[in-house]
C-alpha cells in the first residue's frame, strides 16, 4: 500500500474488517474484469479492427489495447477505480482512505497520458460503463483512427 494512502487509515491499516470481505478484498487484481475486456474485444473483431496488442507493457501505463500502426494507445478505465462521475462513488468505510486512493489514481492517469504524449502515442480512455454499448466504444476508436491516420492530430 503506498505510504500516502497508509496515513489515511488509522494506525497504517484496515480496522474491523471482517474476514470475509478481507479475502473478497485481497483477491481484485488490477486485470481482473475478464468480462469487460472480453466484451470489448469481440467488439472490435465483430468490426473488422485488427492490429491491436492487448497489455501493451512496454508503454508507460500499460495500455488495456494499443493500435501501433497509429500509435494510439486505448485504456478502459473501471468506474470505482478511476472515479466516473457518473457511477464512481466513495464507500462509507475509510471514506478519507478511498478518497485520497481514486485521486492518486487519477493522478498517475495524467501522469501515464503526459509521458505517452511526450513518446507520440496518443491515448484514449474510456469509462467501463462505455462497454454497456460496445458499438458505441468501436465507433469512438474508428473516429480516432480516422482522424489519426488522416492529419496525426491528437485526440
Amino acid at each position: 500500500m503506498d505510504k500516502k494512502l497508509r496515513g489515511k487509515l488509522k494506525n497504517g491499516r484496515f480496522q474491523n474488517v471482517p474476514p470475509i470481505r478481507s479475502k473478497a478484498m485481497s483477491a481484485v487484481r488490477s486485470k481482473g474484469n475478464r468480462t469487460t475486456e472480453v466484451t470489448f474485444r469481440m467488439a472490435l473483431m465483430r468490426a473488422g479492427l485488427r492490429g491491436w496488442k492487448l497489455h501493451a507493457r512496454h508503454l508507460p501505463g500499460n495500455p488495456d489495447f494499443y493500435f501501433p500502426e497509429y500509435r494510439l494507445a486505448v485504456f478502459i478505465d473501471g468506474c470505482f477505480w478511476h472515479g466516473c462521475p457518473k457511477h464512481g462513488h466513495i464507500p462509507a468505510t475509510n471514506p478519507e482512505y478511498w478518497k485520497a486512493k481514486i485521486r492518486i489514481n487519477r493522478q498517475r492517469d495524467r501522469r501515464k497520458k503526459d509521458h505517452l504524449g511526450r513518446l507520440g502515442v496518443h491515448t484514449l480512455r474510456m469509462w467501463e460503463h462505455a462497454l454497456s454499448k460496445p458499438d458505441r466504444a468501436v465507433r469512438r476508436i474508428q473516429a480516432t483512427i480516422l482522424r489519426l491516420s488522416r492529419d496525426g492530430s491528437p485526440n
